[in-house]
Order: C-alpha cells, then sequence, then structure tokens
C-alpha cells in the first residue's frame, strides 16, 4: 500500500479543466519555478497548520484521502490528488458506503467454493477485503452500480469533481496477485491474464468518468502488463523501488533495471512517480545518494521522486535531495562498458552503479564537487529540520563506486555547508482572495526579518507578465494587489496564472485563476 507520493493546484473546477487540458509541456514551465526534482507526500494522518505551510511550500503534489475541508481547503500550493483504493476495502471504510458495498456479493472475491457469501470473501494481509477487479458490466444496465468497477468509477470520480480535487490516486492498482498477501487463499477463478484485462478495463473506464482530471496508478511495479494501463491513465507509480519496505535489502540490478526500463521508456508521455520506501532510509545516505541518482537517469518534467523512511511512514517528511539542481538534462541515459549507468546535465552529471557485488573506477575528466545529503527526514510540529547539501570537492581522477552506490556531481558549488531552511523561517504568503477572482486579486505575505524580496505574476509558459514589487521589505506582514492587467496595461486573459514570491534564491508559488 502506498505510504507517500505525485503531482500539482488548488481547488477550482474551471481551473482544474483549464489546467488540465493543457499540453503535458505545460508542466514544465510549472516545475520551472520549482528545483529540478519534482517531489511530493502522502497526507492521511494529522498534520499541523504549520506542517500544511511547510508542504505548501516544498512539495509539488499532495496524496489524501481526506474529504473534509481540514486538510483538503488549507492545502492550496501542490496538485491534490484524491486517494482511493480499488483492490481492497476496508469494513466501515469511510471511502465508499460499505453497507451498500456489503450487500453485493459479486463486488468481492471469494475462495473456491460453492457457497459465495462473507463466509468466503478473502481477507488481505492489509486488513481488507480483496474485490473482484473482473467486476465490470455495461454502465447502462440497471444494476450497474452492484458491481465492484461500476461502483467505484462513479463513486471515486464524483468525489473529485464535488471536491474539486485535481484528480483521483487509484491505490492497489496490482495487474496480479499472489497467494502471498491473501493469506494462501487465491480468489476461485484468478488467473494473471484475467486479472490483468480486468484491470485495464477498469482504469479505462475510470479515466471515462474523469476525461478533465488527473488519474493516476499505483502499480508500475506489479508486473504483468503494468506498464500498458499508462496508454489507459494519465500516469502511473514505481512504488517500493530498489529496496524491501520489511528489512530493507537491496532487490537486485534486474529488479532495479526493470523500473529504470520502464521509467525511461515511458517519460515522455505519462506522468511517473519513483518512491523509494526503506526502514531507516533516513539514516542511510548511501541509500539515499543511489535512490535519487537512479531518479535522475530518467527524470524529465514528467516524473516524480519520493523518498520515504519506512519506519517513520506515517510523519511528514522531507529530504535535501530535493533540491539538488543539475540544470537541464543534456544526455539521455548511457551504459558504460563498464556498466555503470551515467547521465550528463548543465551543471553536473550523476554516475550509478547498481551491481550488487562488484566495485567500479570512473575516470573524472575534470574537477567536480561530489554532493551528499546530511540530515533531513522527519519535520516535526515545530518544523524542526537539520537537513543540508555539502559539497565535496572531487578532483579529476579515477573514483571508487561501491556496490549500489552512486555519485552526484556537480561542476561547481558553494564552498563548505550550504544550509537549507524552511522558507516559513523568512517567508510565508499568509493569503490570496479571492481567487478564483474577476478585477483584482489581494496578496498578504509576512516577511519575519528584512529582506529583498521580488513579488511578480506569471503565465503558465514561465514568462513574467506583471512585477508587482521589487525591493527591501521590513520585517513584518505587507499586502499587494493585482488588477488583472499585463505590464503593457492591457487586460489579460481569463486563465491560470502564477504568483511567484522569492528572496535568497528562495520562492513560493501560489496559482491564480482570472475568471470571465
Amino acid at each position: 500500500m502506498v505510504c507517500g507520493i505525485i503531482l500539482y493546484s488548488p481547488k477550482f473546477i474551471t481551473m482544474k479543466k483549464l489546467f488540465f487540458t493543457l499540453a503535458l509541456t505545460t508542466v514544465l514551465g510549472f516545475a520551472s519555478f520549482s528545483q529540478q526534482i519534482i517531489n511530493g507526500i502522502r497526507v492521511s494522518y494529522y498534520v499541523t497548520d504549520a506542517q500544511i505551510e511547510f508542504i505548501n511550500q516544498h512539495y509539488n503534489y499532495v496524496i489524501t484521502p481526506y474529504l473534509s475541508d481540514e486538510i483538503r481547503n488549507k492545502i492550496v500550493g501542490p496538485e491534490l490528488l484524491l486517494y482511493r483504493s480499488i483492490q481492497g476495502v476496508w469494513e466501515n471504510f469511510s471511502q465508499f458506503d460499505y453497507d451498500f458495498i456489503n450487500s453485493n456479493e459479486n463486488m468481492f472475491c471469494h475462495t473456491d467454493s460453492l457457497i459465495q457469501d462473507t463466509s468466503t470473501r478473502i481477507l488481505t494481509i492489509w486488513g481488507s477485503w480483496l474485490m473482484d477487479g473482473n467486476d465490470f458490466v455495461d454502465p447502462d444496465e440497471p444494476d450497474a452500480l452492484h458491481h465492484w468497477i461500476n461502483y467505484y468509477a462513479i463513486t471515486a470520480s464524483g468525489q473529485v469533481i464535488t471536491f474539486s480535487y485535481d484528480g483521483l490516486f487509484i491505490d492497489s492498482a496490482g495487474h496480479k496477485i499472489g497467494p502471498g498477501a491473501l493469506y494462501g487463499k487465491m480468489p476461485w477463478d484468478y488467473s494473471d491474464t484475467a486479472w490483468r484485462n480486468g484491470r485495464y478495463a477498469a482504469l479505462a473506464y475510470i479515466k471515462s468518468k474523469l476525461p478533465d482530471n488527473l488519474v493516476i496508478f499505483n502499480g508500475l511495479h506489479s508486473d504483468n502488463g503494468a506498464d500498458s494501463s499508462l496508454n489507459f491513465t494519465d500516469g502511473g507509480m514505481w512504488e517500493d523501488f530498489t529496496y524491501d519496505i520489511n528489512d530493507g535489502h537491496y532487490k537486485g540490478i534486474d529488479k532495479w533495471l526493470k523500473a529504470i526500463n520502464c521509467m525511461e521508456s515511458n517519460h515522455d508521455s505519462s506522468r511517473l512517480v519513483l518512491v523509494i520506501k526503506k526502514p531507516e532510509l533516513t539514516n542511510d545516505i548511501q541509500a539515499r545518494v543511489f535512490s535519487t541518482a537512479s531518479f535522475l537517469l530518467i527524470s524529465n518534467q514528467n516524473t516524480a521522486l519520493s523518498l520515504s523512511d519506512y519506519a517513520q511512514q506515517n510523519t511528514l517528511q522531507y529530504y535535501p535531495e530535493y533540491e539538488i539542481d543539475l540544470g537541464a538534462a543534456v544526455s539521455d541515459l548511457e551504459i558504460t562498458d563498464d556498466s555503470l549507468f551515467i547521465r550528463t546535465f548543465e551543471k553536473g552529471k550523476v554516475v550509478v552503479n547498481p551491481n550488487a557485488t562488484e566495485t567500479k573506477n570512473f575516470e573524472t575528466e575534470k574537477t567536480y564537487y561530489k554532493i551528499i545529503p546530511s540530515g533531513g527526514g522527519v519535520i516535526d510540529t515545530t518544523l524542526q529540520y537539520d537537513g543540508f547539501l555539502t559539497y565535496e570537492l572531487c578532483d579529476a581522477s579515477t573514483v571508487t563506486i561501491s556496490p549500489v552506490s552512486a555519485l552526484i556531481l556537480m561542476d561547481t558549488a558553494a564552498a563548505g555547508q550550504k544550509e537549507h531552511k524552511s522558507n516559513i523561517d523568512f517567508l510565508s504568503v499568509k493569503n490570496v482572495y479571492p481567487n478564483p477572482f474577476f478585477q483584482q486579486v489581494n496578496i498578504n505575505l509576512h516577511v519575519s526579518k528584512t529582506e529583498p524580496v521580488k513579488v511578480a505574476v506569471y503565465n503558465i509558459q514561465g514568462a513574467e507578465i506583471q512585477r508587482l514589487f521589487e525591493g527591501t521589505l521590513p520585517k513584518g506582514n505587507h499586502h499587494f494587489k493585482w488588477n488583472g492587467r499585463l505590464s503593457n496595461n492591457q487586460t489579460a486573459a481569463p486563465g491560470l496564472y502564477l504568483l511567484k514570491v522569492s528572496t535568497n534564491g528562495r520562492s513560493i508559488v501560489k496559482k491564480l485563476l482570472k475568471a470571465n
């Protein structure tokens, strides 16, 4: 089951329809306001207002099962996806009407028994009932909602639209299952082919109910044709990459390469998320560098990364690796004769050794700085965070790369340690209202100490269209207005715009919708 993660916007249906019908290239314009690494978090636990503000400023997407205003209306920066599980349903689960589901036996998977009732339903190791992935009928049938896929698609999509989410995140969309997840009891009519084809039909139907919203599924890692489901959706997640979530062991180069090939083959046409979940990840710097470098091998504007210390899974976590910026990629993934995986960027390169036992040597052609993260992890309710990036000089020479490790190299870097503190420490956008707006939008921000600040509005392609302020602001609260006009005083067309407040190399971005 997913622990953390995917992709970007506030909560107005008109805005979403505009944003998500734009070409995929608009994502690049949005991502350019943030760090190179697009990241996200799942919020299914209590978070304070201060933590939500941290999320708004530091994450590109949020996944949440909550329909409550408490969480939903406060997350105003990242894209917000509604989390709904398709494979299992918990008794009295608040996502759906369990009493209705419980009254329709065909929705459930059953053991090989002549009796098909509550006594033969299959329980998963996660404490949920296994739902029938093949139970899909013609939507025009009078009892269509008595069948699981129909019920799931109608109910989940209705919640997305009613509560103005940016899209739906479908968890447990595996393309095959095994007895290990079901206490040894498989569905009576199970076959890999039938289960896979049932998933294809389910995902296609769900997407048909949400043509103007994102539909992302968690299940790329499940094999048996899972990547083909990207033809029916907007994207997918490869969860549990590289390390076993139970004991943290490396799964091996074959499984690593399968994930890399899947992401590399599909990242130009689909939204993809790579998830690293490992116990004690916070303290395992080698695993973090290896995972981040692996992600950079296949990263582009459609890919996102999530790091999670699985021993602390129900916490808000942030890692300084998210702030690594090597600039644009200037090469695709390359493989050396010695089976090192390399990719070159404007400001550096990454070199990955996924072999489980062999040490490799890499010849650096010039001086680099090796990026080494330090600290990071749980962001507690007081927002204490000690994460930063360090830069170690790496002269032109032969560098040894241990098994299951990597190098992240920059051409230049600041001397010593560069600390990355929360934007909340010195700058926050307190309120933007009304949003959507017709003639004028008000912007309230707070500066905790005297700072040079720039406040500007950009179009979705990333071009500045109106500068509201640029200068030094004293400590305190400050108010600005945008009258919906461009720098040439022409009226801006209705649509989506981006407010960017920046100081000292850090930025906060909020989305603005100018209504008709």
